[in-house]
């Protein structure tokens, strides 16, 4: 399978210069943006300017008028301790830090594009010798002459050698050769010299730029990998600089139908360990009865429930916080079993039916247990917190 030429969908080894550059750029901006702000704020918010240039904060004169205290000076303790921690030093230490990685990423863009351009030099079979390109180049109408507006002349280089010989002249629609010869046909000198506003997006959208052409060995890979997608297979791969890093490891991430979305396989779902915890879990836990699924269900739910409301509610502060998130935790409780209720006798699932009952009776049954499980464990938890709690 040959990826199609206009497309701009590609999978290409790591440290490709393009994803390089965009992060060099990223740290360089956020770089400059950081310390620009840092100093800001060290210069306004703390009112000392030397803070930010100088190694050690200016000792006050000793005949300085106490500050007054208010809320200006309030507000600025925060940025005066952070100043403390951070200090001059501190800001140096992060510029370099910074610098460090700046470094890093300009030597690893250096690094790949001189193995692309060095692997592009090599004469391999079907590489092409500059001179005997330019030769070959004379004999083919449409590259004659082809206008800068339209493709750079190193681009046009690159975009010969990954191409057979043999397709100079009559290229594939599905590749980027052609593209460019369905421009140069229409526009440079002897030809048009205006073009549409559509015809230019298309150009811009269509032609690629020397870091996203493919050799040999990418498009390979891009074979490759589409082959694994076809198959329901996918390269283990982690995020990290400029890229991914394949670990080497393929998942099966779906059954033999394509189109079935519940053969979709992942390692939190089909792991063993995942496995294991879900079918140990009160509503897939085997030999339960309905009662006692709900009850254990309504127990846990109702124990923590109150917890946000006793801690983070509006009467957090007040004697009365135990009891009004009890309050609330019973509340909600007893909103989920009559919803629950609504879903049984409207939905009627069978899952908890014995041979003989009625549609959705051990589903309705295990609802009413998880009620009374929901109060208890809420009724359990306002004993603890009034008990032990300061």
């Amino acid at each position: 399978m040959r990826p199609q030429g206009g497309s701009r969908l590609k999978v290409t080894p790591l440290l490709l210069s393009g994803r390089v550059a965009a992060m060099r750029d990223f740290l360089n901006m956020s770089t400059c943006l950081m310390l620009a702000v840092l100093g800001a704020c060290t210069i306004l918010l703390t009112g000392d300017v030397m803070a930010f240039t100088t190694l050690g904060a200016p000792a006050p004169p000793l005949n300085a008028p106490p500050m007054l205290a208010g809320p200006s000076a309030k507000t600025s303790q925060p940025f005066a301790s952070a100043q403390e921690v951070m200090g001059a030093k501190g800001m140096v230490c992060f510029g370099m830090g910074f610098g460090v990685l700046m470094a890093m990423s300009q030597g690893l863009s250096k690094r790949s594009i001189t193995r692309v351009s060095c692997k592009a030099g090599f004469e391999q079979p079907g590489s092409i010798v500059l001179k005997e390109q330019d030769t070959d180049i004379s004999k083919i109408a449409y590259l004659q002459d082809v206008p800068r507006t339209i493709i750079e002349k190193d681009t046009l280089e690159k975009l010969l050698k990954v191409t057979p010989r043999d397709q100079w002249e009559d290229p594939p629609e599905d590749t980027y050769l052609y593209t460019l010869k369905t421009f140069a046909e229409v526009y440079g000198p002897g030809k048009a010299t205006k073009m549409g506003w559509w015809d230019y997006f298309r150009l811009k959208v269509d032609l690629p730029d020397t870091a996203e052409l493919q050799d040999e060995e990418d498009a390979e890979y891009v074979s490759e990998y589409y082959r694994l997608m076809m198959e329901g297979k996918v390269p283990f791969a982690v995020p990290g600089p400029a890229g991914y890093w394949y670990t080497g490891a393929i998942i099966q991430w779906k059954g033999k139908e394509p189109f079935a979305g519940d053969q979709v396989q992942t390692l939190l779902e089909n792991g063993r360990w995942s496995k294991q915890f879900l079918s140990n879990l009160a509503f897939y836990r085997e030999g339960l009865k309905p009662w006692q699924r709900g009850l254990e269900i309504g127990m846990a739910h109702g124990y923590f429930l109150i917890g946000p409301f006793t801690s983070l509610g509006p009467l957090r502060n007040t004697p009365e916080a135990a009891t009004v998130g009890l309050l609330c935790g019973c509340a909600i409780v007893g909103i989920v079993s009559v919803g629950g209720l609504i879903f049984g006798s409207t939905i009627k699932p069978t899952r908890f039916d014995k041979p003989g009952d009625k549609p959705a009776a051990g589903f309705i049954e295990m609802i009413n247990w998880h009620a009374i499980g929901g109060l208890g464990g809420a009724g359990f938890a306002h004993a603890l917190i009034t008990i032990f709690g300061s």
